[in-house]
């Protein structure tokens, strides 16, 4: 089991919220990380695809877990990984290849991603949640809500 995470979204240093406030504690902040893909407005919160050799890119973090199955096991509540029936589930837990920007290393990590994006979801086009956030009060109110 990979001990990295990549978060993208409501897990990421500069959103407070408890959930945000258990991963940093447990875990080391290793930096900005990216991947190739597409990430999509779900209305209150954000979900993403890779899509690997894709032009686009959705930025995030780069986390270290210190006890990998313990995280999982509280991450996976939170954003709704069953592991009872995964075909029901809006995103799977699944590991992908992320760039770290400053080092541009390549690190095996998990990742939270959308299991069924469709054509009527909106694209976040600059693949920035930070920046996505302060204009969109839906998602600052969920974010105060966890």
């Amino acid at each position: 089991m990979t001990p990295y995470l990549f978060v993208y979204g409501t897990l990421m240093v500069g959103i407070e919220s408890k959930t945000t406030g258990f991963l940093h504690n447990n875990s080391k902040w290793l930096g900005s990380a990216y991947m190739p893909g597409i990430m999509y407005d779900l209305g209150r919160y954000p979900g993403a695809i890779c899509v690997p050799g894709y032009r686009k890119r959705v930025y995030g973090q780069l986390f270290l877990l210190e006890e990998p199955e313990f995280m999982f096991y509280h991450l996976d509540e939170y954003e709704g990984v069953s592991h009872h029936n995964q075909k029901e589930d809006e995103y799977l837990r699944e590991i992908i290849k992320v760039t770290h920007e400053d080092e541009q290393k390549e690190y095996e990590a998990y990742a939270y991603l959308l299991q069924y994006p469709n054509a009527d979801l909106k694209v976040i086009q600059s693949g920035r949640y930070l920046d996505y956030i302060g204009q969109h009060q839906a998602h600052l109110s969920f974010i105060r809500e966890v």
